[in-house]
């Protein structure tokens, strides 16, 4: 590849409405994306993210029905540490490498490169280190080798560095696409493997091999259609690692107390197949995180190229984003007060139904949680790295505190009202934080109405689930009742959304 060209000079990105793909075709950039694309964008991420959800949690019911409550919980450990050290790999530097990026839209190929070659230095130490903890905690030998299996996947994190690029063009369409690809072969597999039962180690294989095909495939496509400069890239490590440090401390804070609850479940829980059900509610709060990350992929490049140029467009995306985040997640609260019984039942069997009374506490995490997502992106144009930290510092000392005292006495109904509670003390100062830093005030009117709607709703499923209606009749009550209220009250704008459908050029 192309070494990065040390003297080319950095226009503004307002400067260059339009760039060229390889051949000679115009490429739309972050800075030059309208308002209605980008809601565009996100429903298109969405769509196809709710098929992946489907996929998810028929992946996910299989694995746990197949492993029992006791083996989910090894399983769900494993991925718990994963994701802890994991996170050393990355430190948070795809929201640093896309700001460059979107402002400094010339030498984009040199901070995806640099990006890229960063996170391949951080891989291998971390892999050491997983590797290390997990023969340290594990109490079988089928978690131990499975764990080890998985050590190897990091190396399909670096590769996934490259899917940076469709972030740059918003053509998450694309990234959809490929994850949609991966939910797919891994849903097959585990299929064969469950009907074989083939047990942890082989889904550790089959999980290992769908990671590094399609991340490889898509590192491969993504290259195609932007370069990418790999030589002389490390020049680019010191001014990413500098704005880094300070987001990925402050998320590496938020990721341990998002995480490590799981294997404090695991070791202190006063029954060993607590892990297991807890670890397969909290599943699908996990499994729900694909709405906020669809927004703010969509929208961070662009509020990254308009701050602090352009405020009033920041402030306006910041609100587009608060009102549908709260539109999207409301329902899963109101939904899961009166009908996480017979859907835990269905999903996972009737060893984890006990499960069913800490989806509501989880679910009222989610809301607090899809907030937290628009202050966890701000923080890095906005420069609030320090405050972010000293947040998630008190987040992470309240969390594991209060888990190291009550798990042992509560299980893990403790660990859910923790981590409901870690949340609410880490998103609102911070998103409070940010909000004063862009002078902005929020409007409330449709936040309020949607709550309404979201009541609604939960209230008509409430009635039927009292009378006999089963899970099915539930969910159909509630995407029926639900946008009708939405309309009634306002609070959804039918023309704003065909609009959106559209207009999806630039």
């Amino acid at each position: 590849m192309a070494s990065p060209t040390d003297d080319a000079k950095s226009p503004s990105p307002v400067s260059t409405p339009e760039r060229r793909e390889r051949g000679g075709k115009p490429r739309a950039h972050a800075a030059t994306v309208s308002s209605r694309r980008a809601v565009g964008d996100v429903i298109v991420q969405i769509v196809g993210q709710v098929l992946n959800l489907v996929l998810g949690i028929f992946v996910t019911a299989l694995i746990a029905r197949s492993l029992g409550t006791t083996g989910f919980g090894e399983w769900t450990t494993i991925f718990s540490v994963s994701t802890l050290v994991g996170y050393f790999t990355n430190l948070g530097l795809s929201g640093v490498a896309v700001r460059f990026a979107a402002s400094e839209p010339e030498r984009e190929a040199d901070w995806i490169g640099g990006y890229a070659t960063l996170t391949a230095a951080l891989t291998l130490p971390a892999m050491v280190v997983y590797a290390l903890i997990m023969q340290a905690i594990s109490t079988t030998q089928e978690m131990r080798i499975a764990s080890l299996i998985l050590a190897l996947a990091y190396l399909s994190g670096v590769l996934a560095t490259f899917s940076t690029i469709f972030r740059m063009r918003v053509r998450n369409d694309i990234s959809i696409a490929f994850v949609s690809a991966n939910s797919v072969l891994w849903a097959a597999s585990v299929v064969v493997i469950a009907t074989q039962n083939g047990g942890m180690v082989a889904l550790a294989a089959a999980f290992l091999a769908v990671s590094v095909l399609i991340q490889g495939t898509q590192a491969l496509f993504a290259m195609r259609i932007a370069p990418v400069h790999i030589r002389g890239s490390r020049r680019m490590w010191r001014p990413i690692m500098r704005v880094g440090m300070g987001v990925g401390l402050g998320t590496l804070l938020t990721v341990a107390y998002a995480r490590i609850d799981q294997v404090l479940v695991f070791e202190l829980a006063p029954k060993r197949s607590e892990a297991g059900i807890y670890g397969a509610v909290y599943r699908i709060l996990d499994t729900a995180g694909f709405v906020p990350t669809a927004v703010m992929t969509t929208l961070f490049p662009i509020i990254s190229a308009a701050y602090p140029s352009d405020l009033s467009r920041v402030r306006r995306l910041l609100q587009l984003a608060m009102d549908y985040l709260a539109m999207l997640s409301l329902p899963t609260l109101a939904f899961s007060l009166s009908a996480s019984e017979p859907l835990i039942r269905l999903m996972f069997g009737p060893d984890f139904v006990e499960g069913a009374e800490a989806l509501p506490i989880l679910m009222a995490a989610y809301v607090v949680i899809c907030f937290g997502y628009i202050s966890g992106n701000m923080i890095i144009p906005t420069e609030l790295q320090r405050r972010y930290v000293n947040f998630a510092i008190v987040g992470l000392i309240v969390n594991v505190g209060l888990n190291l005292v009550l798990i042992p006495q509560y299980g893990y109904i403790a660990a859910a009202w923790i981590t409901l509670l870690t949340n609410v003390i880490v998103v609102f100062p911070a998103l409070y934080t940010v909000l004063h830093k862009l002078e902005m005030r929020v409007s409330l009117w449709r936040l309020l109405r949607t709550t309404v709607a979201a009541a609604v709703g939960g209230g008509v499923v409430a009635l039927l689930h009292s009378a006999g209606v089963p899970l099915a009749g539930l969910i159909g009550a509630m995407v029926l009742t639900y946008p009708l209220a939405l309309l009634a009250l306002r609070a959804l704008d039918i023309q704003e959304l065909r609009g959106v459908l559209r207009e999806r050029g630039g």
